[in-house]
């Protein structure tokens, strides 16, 4: 039996769980483990208040962070796709994580089950508009393959894959729609949330400039921007789906000059990923963003010294730093915007689409090997490399099938914004769009990060964003 002082405990817990606090609290762990390999340590704490939120906290919102902050926390040393020793490996502690997250399972098994005013039917019957979709993309990501030949070959590592991708698009949609009290959840959690992520991929990146040698001769070499979770690319396309979420919070009159600042600092993190694409598409979204504060927010009109400072920083720059920044930035100058080698894998992509038209190739390419920035065998083996495009990868993979259930998935996400529509979607939809369009030069919608961020949006969109709910946090 709970006694008041146990219960008193409990409430001010759970009160600090939908706080910043909290995300400042998890912000800071993921940082602890990124940059000083402590995730031995900081994995065992975060699954431990993911099992406590499973058993005691209101909802399951609280959640949200550890998924995708979890995702961000491994370590350069520990990356699973350079060191085969890693401490995610089977042979590092990948049985005491299996242990760890089964537990943790059992636990929000049980919470799905017994609880009572979302848990059981009612979690299975919760209304959840994209669902039919997202079951036909993934049954389409299943037979990707088949009558290729693939089947015998990669047949099981094919549908891990695939089942992979699908419980990233399928899975924080699927528990948030259901499990979260949307009636009390604080609005702006999720921009809450993207911040603070946004304030980790942040630190992540000045470690890397500080301890990775990527600043030679004056200049960057992007090829030392890599940390456990991913290179420049993927670093670069998760601050583009971050850029617009603090905008959000520009319309809450107390955090509006934290905001901007906030984006700023992100999309200047952006731009030293030196990720061509990311740049590419996150330069008009940040603007796009900042825009649309300033049109539907009447609180960031006020910050004036906010906005005047970044123009002047703009032209400081352009006006006096520009040998610097030239020099710094060269890699775009030696490089250029074309890509010959993405090119290339277009073509065999569309190939390999032309061999099997119906269900494509499966996600292991066929009878071709193409790059892979990964050098473990082990990891290369489960996870494919993929062709930098998403209309290409739906094609190679999984043929006409892939991209029509692909195609009607994405009508019912446009659907979803356009219904009910709100100034309040418009971040979101940014976010989304940042994803979409960077993956058009990437393999980022097949990445389970971004897609997990994808998610979750996709369940605050559908069941929060566009009512009448005025809480904030």
């Amino acid at each position: 039996m709970v006694t008041c002082q146990e219960k008193s405990i409990i409430q001010r817990i759970n009160a600090l769980l939908y706080s910043p606090t909290y995300l400042m609290l998890i912000g800071g762990l993921t940082i602890l483990s990124n940059v000083f390999a402590m995730e031995l340590i900081v994995y065992t704490v975060l699954i431990l208040i993911a099992a406590y939120i499973c058993l005691l906290a209101r909802d399951l919102l609280p959640l949200l962070p550890l998924f995708i902050c979890g995702y961000i926390s491994p370590s350069r040393g520990n990356n699973p796709g350079l060191n085969d020793e890693s401490i995610f490996s089977l042979s590092g502690a990948g049985f005491y994580w299996i242990i760890l997250l089964s537990a943790v399972a059992i636990c929000l098994l049980y919470r799905l089950i017994k609880d009572p005013v979302f848990g059981g039917l009612k979690f299975l019957r919760k209304k959840r508009k994209l669902l039919v979709s997202i079951l036909i993309l993934g049954a389409a990501y299943a037979v990707s393959g088949l009558g290729s030949g693939q089947w015998q070959t990669h047949g099981w590592r094919n549908l891990f894959f695939a089942f992979l991708q699908f419980a990233a698009i399928a899975g924080l949609y699927f528990l948030f729609t259901g499990g979260v009290r949307w009636d009390l959840a604080p609005k702006a959690y999720l921009f809450w949330t993207g911040t603070c992520v946004g304030y980790v991929l942040l630190f992540e990146m000045i470690n890397l400039y500080l301890t990775a040698n990527v600043i030679i001769d004056g200049a960057i070499f992007r090829n030392n921007i890599y940390t456990g979770w991913g290179h420049y690319n993927n670093i670069g396309a998760m601050f583009a789906m971050i850029i617009p979420l603090p905008f959000f919070l520009t319309g809450k009159g107390r955090y509006a000059g934290f905001a901007y600042i906030s984006a700023i600092l992100f999309y200047v993190g952006l731009v030293f990923t030196s990720s061509r694409g990311a740049i590419l598409i996150g330069t008009p979204i940040f603007i796009t963003s900042y825009i649309l504060s300033l049109c539907h927010r009447r609180h960031a009109r006020r910050q004036f010294v906010i906005h005047i400072g970044a123009l002047a920083s703009v032209a400081f720059g352009v006006l006096f730093l520009e040998d610097e920044f030239l020099n710094l930035f060269r890699v775009f100058g030696e490089i250029g915007l074309e890509s010959p080698a993405r090119l290339r894998i277009y073509e065999i992509g569309w190939n390999q689409f032309k061999r099997f038209p119906i269900f494509g190739g499966s996600f292991f390419p066929v009878d071709i090997t193409i790059y892979s920035w990964s050098s473990s065998e082990n990891f290369i083996s489960m996870f494919p490399p993929r062709w930098h495009n998403t209309f290409v990868q739906l094609l190679a993979t999984g043929g006409i099938t892939c991209l029509i259930a692909y195609g009607y998935h994405r009508v019912q996400t446009f659907r979803l914004f356009l219904r009910d529509f709100s100034d309040e979607k418009l971040f979101a939809a940014l976010s989304i769009l940042a994803l979409l369009l960077t993956s058009m030069l990437d393999c980022h919608f097949f990445n389970i990060g971004p897609v997990l961020l994808y998610s979750a949006i996709l369940a605050v969109v559908e069941c929060q964003l566009g009512k009448n709910e005025t809480r904030t946090i």
